[in-house]
Order: structure tokens, then sequence, then C-alpha cells
């Protein structure tokens, strides 16, 4: 008693900083990985971990040194075996860190993919395709990515053109772009429940205005009957938008550096 009183004694400032620090640690990673699939897997490690202890204790008591030996350094296997396991939400966290303005201010992004998508908005809005496009921002969207088919690949033209072509299995429902990937398609997204809504509007623009509503994200829609180029923001319907307005909009939303190109306007299709 008088040992446990004497070390509460000693702790000084540094030692509460200490201990703060190492439980803000783990409950930044906790939090990331709950309500994953990965939790479950997390759960086993955890257990796993305690069991070592356990035994590396046990070791030490009973004086079986080779045992111990080994599980006293097996902290440095478990945690390369956690990385491996949880590489694809770390992957994730360092994105959503990347995406804070703080930082997009010091590293600009290039602009390419916006072009890239502009081209394919224009090219689905004269052929009447219809289409529904979300742009990550600082909320995550990891919830909806779950509900699609995961694609991440480079955003281009042609990639996006194909998704929505009619009768394909991925027209129906979002793609998600995080950053400058196209991330997950076939995505569902939450419809607007507002009663104010022009009942001219089909699902894709009521989703569109869901997503806004519940976060910062960006969401183009092309309307299938119309053609009509419409933005989701903050809960509200920006239409119709010409391409060049919408390429406006989104640099100046995503805080993107104008790209140079031979072509200022977007090209024209037939």
């Amino acid at each position: 008693m008088r040992d446990l009183i004497g070390l509460i004694t000693t702790i000084g400032l540094a030692d509460v900083l200490d201990i703060v620090a190492v439980a803000a640690l783990f409950f930044f990673i906790f939090s990331l990985l709950r309500g994953t699939r990965s939790s479950v897997a997390l759960r086993g490690m955890i257990t796993l971990l305690l069991i070592s202890f356990f035994i590396y204790f046990i070791a030490r008591i009973v004086g079986l040194s080779a045992v111990e030996m080994i599980f006293e350094n097996i902290w440095i296997v478990v945690v390369l075996v956690f990385i491996f396991v949880f590489q694809n939400e770390f992957k994730k966290a360092l994105t959503d860190v990347g995406q804070l303005r703080i930082f997009r201010a010091l590293f600009t992004q290039s602009g390419a993919y916006v072009d890239e998508l502009i081209r394919a908005v224009q090219v689905m809005s004269t052929r009447h395709v219809g289409a529904l496009i979300v742009l990550e921002r600082r909320n995550s969207l990891r919830p909806y990515i779950e509900t699609g088919i995961a694609i991440d690949a480079i955003v281009s033209t042609e990639l996006v053109r194909t998704i929505f072509t009619p009768y394909s299995p991925t027209h129906d429902g979002a793609v998600i772009i995080s950053g400058d990937r196209l991330v997950s398609a076939h995505c569902i997204l939450p419809l607007a429940e507002a009663l104010d809504i022009s009942k001219d509007l089909g699902t894709r623009h009521r989703a569109a205005i869901g997503l806004s509503e519940e976060t910062d994200a960006l969401v183009i829609v092309v309307s299938e009957e119309t053609g009509t180029i419409s933005l989701a923001l903050n809960g509200a319907l920006h239409r119709p938008l010409k391409p060049e307005e919408l390429k406006k909009r989104l640099e100046a939303e995503l805080d993107l550096a104008e790209v140079k190109s031979e072509e200022d306007d977007v090209e024209s299709v037939d």
C-alpha cells in the first residue's frame, strides 16, 4: 500500500501528459476502426495481445526465460500485423487528413480530374444519359462508399461515361470521388425528405440534395429526361448549369489550382 501511495505521489506533469497522449492515440485508432468490418479483427487482435501479456507475466514469475524472451518482444510482431491488417483504414485516415483545408492550401491539388469530369458531364448531358457524381470533401463518405462497388481508379472521361452507360450494372446509383480517384460506383445515397421540393425532380436529384444536407459533399446531377446539369451544395440545388459554370463552381469549392491547357473552354461535343 505504501509503495502504491509513493508511486502516486511521484507522478509529475510529464507523466500525466504521457498518459493523455497514449490514451488519445488509442482513442483515435479505435474511433477510426469503429463501425467498419475491421472492428471484428481489432477485437481479435486486442484479445491476442492480452493473452500474450498474460503469458509473458506468467513466464516471468515461473522463470521460463525462453518464453519470457519471446513474448517480451511480441509487440513488434503485433505492430506489423496491425499495420498490415488495417492498411486500408490508415490509408483512408491519411486521405481525410490531407483533405483538411489547411493542407489543401499548402499542397494545392491539380484540377485535371475536374476537366475529365466536365467532359464526361457534357457528353452525358448532350445524349440525355442520367448521372449522379459525388465529390467528397472534409466529411467522410465511408458509409456511402461501402454501399457500392469498389473501384479505386483514376478519374477519366471514359470511365465515368462507361459507368453510367444505360443498362450497365452500375448506371443506377452514384459514383463517389475521393481526392482525385473514383473510389466506388453504384452507391446508395439518402433521399431528401423536404416536402417543398419540386415534383419535377426525380430520384437522382432528391438523392443529391439529401446527401448535401447531411455532408459537405458536392453532388453533380445529369437529368436523364432533359439533360440538365445541376449541382447540389449545402442542401440547395443549383440548376441549370452550363459546363463552364459547373467547372468554375467546382474549382472554387474544392480550392483547386487552375490547370493550364491549350483550350480554355470545354471541348464541344457533336
